[in-house]
């Protein structure tokens, strides 16, 4: 009886396999580059909240009182980083007539609040040209600037309102993350561009493209 049974097993045949094969070949060819896509635009989103992180870390440290004077500084766009002044040296700069400027030097000795290193993205425009740019918020809004590369940007329109306050962040091998010209965004792989935006009141909001509409989405 064992024997029979042992007999009557089968396995695959060569034609067999080599249809499953094709069959898996077909479904990997497929559902490649829709993965591929997807984890691009997970990397891009990723640095997109970590950017979007450092702007929120810094406005609540202001908005709290922790810090009077807060600076957001992107470097080369490989880094991203917020410092901040205690509130009785910037009494004392300010009782000494020194200009709030959003410079270096004023914080030179500051508090390291956060950092972030930034990989495989290009931003817009800090990295365009190879320079840096930096955000200072205050409470209330009153010592708000925008210094180097950062004030440099030219408006944008959001929700139907201009503003030259954002950091758009992009794949890195997109050519550019303008987002002042639509076009810019229509490639044929139609990779993911997505948009951080800063008020001087601390106002922090979300965007990506949607290439359907041709407009930004809020997120």
């Amino acid at each position: 009886m064992q024997a029979q049974q042992k007999q009557n097993i089968k396995g695959l045949s060569l034609i067999e396999m080599l249809v499953v094969l094709a069959i898996i070949g077909a479904i990997a060819g497929v559902g490649f580059p829709n993965f591929s896509k997807w984890q691009i635009d997970r990397k891009v989103r990723s640095h997109s909240e970590k950017i979007a992180t450092v702007f929120t870390t810094a406005t609540s440290q202001v908005e709290r009182g922790v810090y009077p004077y807060v600076r957001v500084l992107i470097e080369n766009g490989v880094t991203i980083s917020a410092k901040g002044i205690k509130q009785e040296e910037f009494s004392n700069r300010l009782n000494n007539g020194d200009t709030m400027d959003c410079s270096a030097g004023i914080f030179s000795s500051a508090d390291e609040i956060i950092t972030y290193t930034l990989e495989d993205i290009k931003l817009f425009h800090l990295t365009d040209g190879g320079g840096s740019g930096a955000i200072c918020f205050s409470k209330g809004g009153k010592y708000f600037k925008r210094v180097a590369t950062a004030l440099s940007q030219q408006n944008i329109s959001l929700d139907q309102k201009a503003t030259p306050n954002y950091v758009t962040i992009c794949y890195y091998k997109e050519q550019s993350c303008d987002p002042r010209s639509s076009g810019q965004f229509n490639s044929s792989d139609k990779h993911p561009v997505y948009l951080v935006n800063y008020s001087r009141f601390g106002m922090i909001q979300k965007y990506k493209w949607n290439y359907s509409t041709n407009a930004w989405r809020s997120r």
